[in-house]
């Protein structure tokens, strides 16, 4: 999609547009980093960020996919 300058997108065109983006481009990427800000929440959601020395990602691990840890994560 090519975006012209003066265009205002709405959040539902902007999101729409990164996860076609995120999904066209990093669909088999792992990602390595330091866990902090861990939380597991009441749902069994995980919340927490990946870091490095210059960057830090923040994350959402639903609970499905949680269940198959082979680790508890902590910070």
């Amino acid at each position: 999609m090519a975006l012209v300058e003066d265009k205002i997108l709405s959040v539902s065109e902007i999101t729409r547009e990164i996860k076609l983006c995120l999904e066209e481009n990093y669909s088999g990427v792992w990602v390595e980093g330091e866990i902090s800000n861990f939380k597991l929440h009441t749902s069994g959601h995980l919340y927490f960020s990946l870091k490095d020395n210059d960057a830090t990602l923040r994350c959402v691990m639903w609970r499905g996919p949680a269940e198959y840890l082979r680790f508890e994560p902590e910070d």
